[in-house]
C-alpha cells in the first residue's frame, strides 16, 4: 500500500500545499493510471460521494489500485495455505488495516476534518478547495480501508471465530471511537438464489457463477435490455455463455461512465438507433433505468463518448477514459470464451 502510505504520512498527504494543484495537472496523471482488477468476487460495494474534483479521482483510483493489489495478492498467497497459516496472515492483515485506521482517526482530528462540510447540498466547493479535497480523501480512504478489512473477513469467513466478526458500525465505535454515520456509503451485495437464467444455460455450465447467484442488478439489467435484444448483438453472440455473464457482470458492476463505454463498443446504443428509431433522449432514459443511474449522467457520458464536439466536462463524465479498458476487457473475456 505504498501510495495509501504516501497519502498518509508522505508526499501524497492531501492537504499539503505542494499538492494544491490545478486540475490540469492530474488529467494525464489519471489517464496513464490503469484501473487494478481484482482476482476475486467482491461481497461489498462502496459508493461515495461523487468526486470533487480531477484530484479527488485521481487520489480515489490510487487508494482503490493499492486495495485491490492487497487483498489480490492475500488470497493469492493463502490459496493453498495450511489453516495455521491462515490464521497468522488474516491476524497480520488485520492489525496492518485497524492501524491504518487508527492513524486516520488521529489525521481526521488533527486536520480538523469533516465530512458534513463536502456532504451537504449547501456546499459550495469553490471555496477552501484544499480543505474539502483533503476532506474527501482522508474519508475516502478511511471508507476503502473499512471495505477491505470486510473483504477479508469474509474471504476467510469460516477461519474466523463468530464474536471476532465485525460490522462497519464496530470500526467507527472500535477504532474512531464515535457511532457510524448513518449513511456509511459501504453495504452487502445481496444476492438470490435462482434456478434458472434469464438467458439460456447450457448442460455444461451449470457451475457459472452468473447462473447459480444472481444478484437482482443482473436480473433488473437483463430484464430492461432484454426489450431490445441485447442479447442478439453481434459481439455477445460470439461469447459463450460464461463469456456473456462475465461481461454483463463488468457492465452492472463497474462504475457508470466504464458502463456507458462498453454499451457504446458493443454496439448496444447503435442498434437502439437503427432498429428501433429511439431518440436520443429515449436511449438515455433507458440505459438510465438499465444502469441504475441518474439520465443526466447518462447523458453527458454517452456525448462524450460519440460527439466529439460536444461542449459536455469530459472530467465530469469520464466515460472517454475507459474506451480502450473496455475493448482489452472485451478481448481478454472473448480469448477466454468464444464460441
Amino acid at each position: 500500500m505504498k501510495n495509501i502510505h504516501k497519502i498518509m504520512f508522505g508526499e501524497l498527504r492531501p492537504w499539503s500545499e505542494s499538492n494544491a494543484q490545478v486540475d490540469e495537472y492530474y488529467k494525464p496523471l489519471i489517464r496513464s493510471l490503469k484501473l487494478v482488477q481484482p482476482d476475486f468476487k467482491s461481497n461489498y460495494e462502496l459508493k461515495f460521494i461523487r468526486e470533487i474534483s480531477v484530484k479527488t479521482q485521481y487520489f480515489k483510483k490510487l487508494i482503490e489500485n493499492d486495495l485491490t493489489e492487497y487483498c489480490n495478492t492475500l488470497f493469492s498467497e493463502t490459496q493453498n495455505a495450511s489453516s495455521n497459516r491462515i490464521a497468522y496472515k488474516v491476524n497480520k492483515t488485520n492489525n496492518e488495516l485497524y492501524a491504518r485506521i487508527i492513524k486516520l482517526s488521529e489525521i481526521i482530528k488533527t486536520q480538523n476534518l469533516e465530512l458534513s462540510n463536502i456532504n451537504s447540498p449547501y456546499t459550495d466547493f469553490s471555496t477552501d478547495k484544499l480543505y474539502k479535497e483533503s476532506t474527501y480523501i482522508i474519508f475516502y480512504l478511511l471508507s476503502a480501508l473499512i471495505k477491505c478489512c470486510l473483504e477479508v473477513q469474509q474471504h476467510f469467513i469460516d477461519s474466523i471465530h463468530e464474536d471476532d466478526r465485525m460490522e462497519v458500525a464496530d470500526f467507527y465505535i472500535r477504532f474512531l471511537q464515535q457511532q457510524a454515520p448513518a449513511h456509511s456509503f459501504i453495504s452487502e451485495i445481496t444476492t438470490i438464489q435462482v434456478k434458472e437464467s434469464t438467458t439460456k444455460i447450457q448442460e455444461n455450465e451449470k457451475d457459472d457463477f452468473a447462473t447459480q447467484v444472481l444478484s437482482t442488478k443482473y436480473q433488473s439489467f437483463m430484464e430492461t435490455v432484454s426489450i431490445y435484444q441485447f442479447m442478439a448483438l453481434s459481439k455477445l453472440e460470439t461469447l459463450n455463455v460464461k463469456g456473456q455473464n462475465e461481461l454483463i457482470y463488468l457492465v452492472i458492476n463497474k462504475d457508470v461512465p466504464y458502463a456507458v463505454a462498453m454499451m457504446v463498443y458493443l454496439g448496444y446504443l447503435d442498434k437502439l438507433k437503427q432498429d428501433y428509431s429511439l431518440s436520443k433522449e429515449k436511449i438515455y432514459a433507458h440505459l438510465s433505468k438499465a444502469l441504475k443511474s441518474n439520465t443526466r449522467t447518462i447523458k453527458g457520458n454517452c456525448l462524450v463518448l460519440i460527439n466529439p464536439n460536444t461542449t459536455e466536462d469530459k472530467y465530469k463524465y469520464p466515460a472517454e477514459n475507459y474506451k480502450k479498458d473496455t475493448q482489452n476487457d472485451y478481448n481478454a473475456i472473448l480469448a477466454k470464451h468464444h464460441k
